[in-house]
């Protein structure tokens, strides 16, 4: 559209070019070479012109001077400053009006007319169209509003930020674009919190109250924090030992953007109720409700009600309130996703609290795809809780479903580390979609390139690369092109896989179905999870599946 727009307005302006050409070539053309007609003289015989220094004059100044005014609403508006682009395009129509009111005039008070000879018809038709120049642009905006009604959408897909005192001397007012709120939404789903921080507590009262945004993640990833911040306009950043956190704590800001971006997009996980009581108490203080008694006793309750929920309080459903979108689900996933493999076949995976069983039911619908099943407490952490767990690890489901929703038009969506982690493993992908996972020379370009993703590109876990040879990006690149030099051991006909000169089909993986006494069922995505979830042999789960027999109250089916 915004082609077709620009096509247009190019036409329109060339049009107008050659229009007034015709019309000052006539003029010349009879002005520098009167006719006997004319009475050999310009303006012609019985014709008085009128006077170019007066109402002509004031016009052409009045003409400047909306030049000026809608260039400054042009640059006001990209600036996000809109009070600037409203004075200013408000400017240019009360010139506007006032050019075209001293135009009529100068009509009136014409000894001439249209029909007065070849200076007549130039006159009018050449003044007279540069007026109509004032009017269609205005027509253009109405006729574009009622047929694309894009004035609309654009407004919809913007939130406004509107900013009383900024503390910097940078414009109090801009936009964000909706793109990047739903991203923020969702990485905010995934690393961020919602803090009240009480000193001076006792019983019932408290001394001083703050109040806090925060998303702290590892040093590695200062980019996308500084991103969040110049986008956003407000908060700073700290650093300490390893992490880097992104910081969001005076009143101004909470109340004028933190609190405006998340009642205009869903948060969707529990803390979507950590925001919910977060806005109680920030409004309370505001509202100076927080110097009597029951508004401190209020700040307190909903900080106890936050404690609450962290790590021991499962919310109630709030799939209502649940609403996933393509750049939500991507902020989400720059967050909590990871791009790994099982042994040498690539998975995508999502883990949580089990308390987000209900947004991961929600996610999992999103794509229809993928697998979702309960992870036991870890028994190497103390006080490790189940985690939800939602992996996708079939190939044909990681190329058409998974790999496409980080994409738009070939830009990738993905904003922190993670986006070179999906690079890496799109490497990994390709290696195993034509098998060259199963020769040697493909297992050892596979194990290169996974040293560079998840754990191992965070650069404070040294330890983890001892005794490892670590092989450059570079290097990988290199070996990956010589790799590709090799006939692939699966040959692709029609999309599907078969093994190479032959007509057998690779098989796809598939899902283990576990149904416990209570007849309760879980899908795993592999027989490796399944053992490891349930603590049981990988041979005795095949007997099992073979069998059909039944294990510590197990049953085992194939999907």
């Amino acid at each position: 559209m915004q082609k077709g727009l620009n096509l247009g307005v190019g036409l329109f302006i060339i049009s107008e070019v050659f229009f007034f050409l015709a019309i000052f070539w006539a003029f010349f053309h009879s002005a520098i070479s009167p006719s006997v007609e004319l009475g050999a003289q310009w303006p012609p015989l019985g014709i008085q012109a009128v006077n170019p220094f007066e109402l002509p004059l004031l016009n052409t100044v009045i003409l400047l001077s909306s030049g000026v005014t809608i260039t400054y609403a042009h640059h006001s508006l990209i600036q996000g400053n809109r009070k600037g682009a409203l004075y200013g395009t408000v400017a240019t129509v009360i010139l506007a009006t006032i050019f075209t009111f001293f135009q009529g005039l100068e009509y009136t008070v014409s000894s001439f007319t249209i029909s007065d000879s070849v200076y007549g018809s130039c006159f009018y038709l050449g003044t007279g169209f540069h007026g109509l120049t004032y009017v269609a642009p205005f027509i253009f905006i109405y006729v574009l509003n009622k047929i694309c009604n894009f004035n609309v959408q654009e407004v919809n897909n913007k939130l406004l930020i509107n900013i009383p005192s900024y503390r910097d001397k940078e414009a109090n007012s801009y936009y964000l674009q909706k793109d990047f709120l739903e991203w923020f939404a969702g990485f905010t789903d995934a690393e961020g919190n919602f803090n009240i921080k009480i000193t001076g507590l006792t019983e019932n009262t408290f001394k001083n109250v703050q109040f806090t945004f925060q998303i702290g993640l590892h040093k590695d990833d200062e980019w996308v924090l500084n991103y969040i911040m110049n986008t956003l306009k407000c908060g700073h950043i700290s650093k300490s030992k390893d992490r880097i956190n992104y910081f969001v704590n005076d009143k101004n800001s909470l109340l004028h953007i933190i609190l405006p971006i998340f009642d205009f997009v869903n948060l969707n996980s529990s803390k979507y109720y950590h925001f919910v009581l977060f806005k109680k108490a920030v409004s309370s203080v505001i509202d100076n409700n927080h110097l009597s008694a029951n508004g401190k006793l209020d700040i307190i309750k909903y900080k106890k009600e936050m404690s609450n929920m962290t790590d021991k309080w499962i919310p109630n459903t709030i799939n209502s309130k649940i609403k996933i979108t393509n750049n939500w689900l991507v902020g989400f996933i720059d967050g909590e996703g990871s791009f790994s493999t099982n042994k040498y076949v690539p998975r995508f995976k999502l883990e949580n609290h089990i308390k987000e069983l209900d947004l991961y039911k929600k996610i999992n619908e999103f794509l229809n795809v993928g697998n979702i099943y309960i992870a036991s407490h870890r028994i190497d952490r103390v006080n490790s809780n189940p985690t939800i767990v939602l992996e996708v690890n079939k190939i044909k489901e990681l190329n058409e479903v998974l790999i496409p929703l980080m994409y738009d038009n070939d830009f990738i969506l993905l904003k922190s580390l993670k986006s070179n982690d999906f690079l890496l493993w799109l490497n990994l992908i390709d290696i195993y979609y034509k098998g060259y996972h199963t020769i040697p020379q493909g297992k050892y370009v596979f194990d290169a390139i996974k040293l560079h993703i998840n754990k191992y590109r965070v650069t404070t876990n040294t330890n983890l690369l001892k005794n490892v040879q670590l092989i450059s990006v570079s290097e990988i690149k290199n070996l990956l092109t010589e790799l590709y030099l090799i006939d692939s051991p699966y040959e692709i006909k029609q999309g599907v896989r078969y093994y190479r000169n032959t007509d057998k089909l690779v098989s796809e993986a598939l899902n283990i179905i576990v149904i416990d006494s209570s007849g309760s069922n879980t899908t795993y995505s592999s027989l490796s999870d399944c053992a490891k979830n349930l603590n049981i042999g990988r041979n005795k789960i095949k007997q099992c599946l073979s069998s059909g027999e039944q294990y510590k109250g197990y049953r085992f089916v194939l999907s």
